[in-house]
């Protein structure tokens, strides 16, 4: 399970709790943006978390901090704290200060521009540009800011990064590799919280509706679906605690925490179907109104899985490392968790 004890984790707890309860992902998505959910994970820090105690931050352990991602992605949080988080590390690894404000962040690609979560609220955006080996920091409330389609209710903007000269940059010995296994990991806790309160709701809301003069809960095809659901959902809270214990175990070298990473996104990401259909099924007509909570999971759900890539384009980068690995490798990969001696595919 993920570590939600300490007190990174359950100071973002006590705040989601306090100050995110279930209007407010719905005053959020009408145009209400919760600044003061925003100015308390600020004021206590947490968005410093991965940051240095030499830079400013907490230099906090990571599973501790993956138990804070979990308490926002369970109260379908609707700021960009898990971005700003990743944001912020990136900066730091680099040597930078973290970002004055909330941040979101981008991987360079085969176009100068990207989209971007949460892009009409952060207030900057970090670059990792592979080919340059560096990390830049650009002012997002500077650029003409248009909203992208988005099946998350976080929504995305693009940003073009070839119209904008950088607030600071500077050189970084991250590997794409190391960046791709953060945040992947990052997505996995993500999924597997939104998935775990989506279940919850769906055991709450079947236990209490009535059909034929008794509950939902207790006609065997509603159980099918819901024992389906479960252990799709204890499979991808065991494979994101795996990834998230990997990025702790590698916390100095994050390039070696990526199968894992990779794994969990496949695993998470072909469990988003099994789970979200039946959510919605068991819940009729209910499971499809604006007003009822349970569309701030599953959208959040399809939205991640999408995310740097879905589970058919990291099965296919995974799969053909794989390809020229050796079996004897595979395999002390899969009991061990030591990936060393791979041979890389380019992406």
């Amino acid at each position: 399970m993920i570590n939600t004890e300490g007190m990174i984790a359950e100071t973002a707890a006590k705040i989601y709790t306090d100050l995110c309860d279930r209007e407010v992902p719905h005053k959020a998505e009408a145009g209400e943006y919760p600044q003061a959910l925003w100015d308390a994970l600020t004021e206590n820090g947490l968005s410093l978390a991965w940051v240095s105690e030499a830079n400013g931050g907490f230099g906090a352990d990571y599973d501790e901090t993956f138990g804070a991602i979990w308490a926002s992605a369970q109260a379908a949080s609707p700021v960009p704290f898990a971005e700003t988080l990743i944001a912020n590390w990136m900066l730091d690894r680099a040597g930078l200060a973290p970002a004055d404000g909330s941040a979101s962040f981008a991987l360079s690609g085969h176009t100068p521009s990207a989209d971007i979560p949460f892009g009409m609220h952060a207030d900057k955006i970090v670059l990792f540009d592979e080919a340059h080996h560096e990390i830049s920091l650009f002012d997002n409330r500077a650029a003409v800011r248009s909203p992208e389609e988005a099946l998350s209710p976080d929504g995305m903007t693009q940003f073009v990064f070839s119209g904008h000269v950088a607030e600071q940059s500077a050189k970084t010995k991250l590997s794409r590799r190391a960046v791709e296994a953060l945040i992947l990991t990052v997505r996995a806790v993500q999924m597997a919280a939104a998935m775990e309160t989506a279940l919850g709701l769906s055991i709450d809301y079947v236990s209490q509706r009535e059909q034929f003069g008794r509950p939902l809960s207790k006609f065997q095809a509603i159980q099918h679906q819901l024992a389906t659901a479960a252990a799709e959902c204890a499979a991808a809270t065991m494979a994101a605690t795996q990834a998230a214990s990997a990025i702790a175990r590698h916390r100095d070298d994050p390039e070696q925490a990526w199968h894992e990473a990779v794994i969990a996104k496949v695993q998470i990401g072909h469990s988003v179907e099994a789970v979200t259909v039946p959510f919605h099924q068991v819940h009729g007509a209910m499971g499809y109104t604006q007003e009822y909570d349970l569309h701030h999971y599953t959208r959040r759900l399809w939205a991640w899985r999408d995310a740097l890539g879905n589970e058919h384009h990291w099965s296919q980068r995974l799969g053909a490392e794989l390809a020229k690995t050796s079996p004897d490798q595979i395999w002390k990969g899969v009991t061990t968790g030591d990936w060393t001696g791979d041979q890389r595919v380019a992406s």
